[in-house]
C-alpha cells in the first residue's frame, strides 16, 4: 500500500531528485498536504474508477487511500478532485473493481525517463 512518489527540486534546475515509496503514516508531503494544504504531490494524470458491480463494499480501498478520495455509500465511490492517481487503492481491492484510468483533466502523465540525470 505504499505510494510511489518522484520528487524534484528547484535548486538542482527542476531536475530529477529522488523516488520515494512511502505511506501516509510517516510521509512528510502527504502529511503536509492533508493537513496543511501545501501542494505537493501532483496528480498522476490518472484517476481511479470503480466497478460497483464487482465492489463488496469491504473498504479496504477507502482504508487504504492516503488522500481520503474514497468514500463509501454502497459501494467505493471516487472523489475525483481528490484521487492523485496513484493506484493503491487499486493494488490493494480484493475483487479487482478499482481501476486506473487516463483522466486528461489532470494533465498529461510524466515520463521520468525523459529526464536527464547528468550535470
Amino acid at each position: 500500500g505504499h505510494l510511489h512518489s518522484a520528487w524534484f527540486k528547484d535548486v538542482i534546475g527542476g531536475r530529477f531528485y529522488a523516488i520515494c515509496n512511502c505511506c501516509s503514516c510517516c510521509c512528510f508531503g502527504i502529511e503536509a498536504m492533508m493537513t496543511h494544504g501545501a501542494p505537493m504531490v501532483a496528480s498522476s494524470g490518472y484517476v481511479a474508477q470503480v466497478e460497483a458491480s464487482r465492489c463488496t463494499s469491504c473498504e479496504t480501498c477507502h482504508n487504504a487511500c492516503s488522500f481520503k478520495a474514497i468514500e463509501m455509500n454502497g459501494h467505493a465511490q471516487v472523489k475525483w478532485d481528490a484521487c492523485m492517481g496513484c493506484g493503491v487503492c487499486a493494488g490493494q481491492c480484493p475483487e479487482a473493481a478499482i481501476s486506473l484510468v487516463r483522466d486528461d483533466r489532470t494533465g498529461i502523465p510524466m515520463d521520468v525517463r525523459l529526464f536527464d540525470p547528468s550535470p
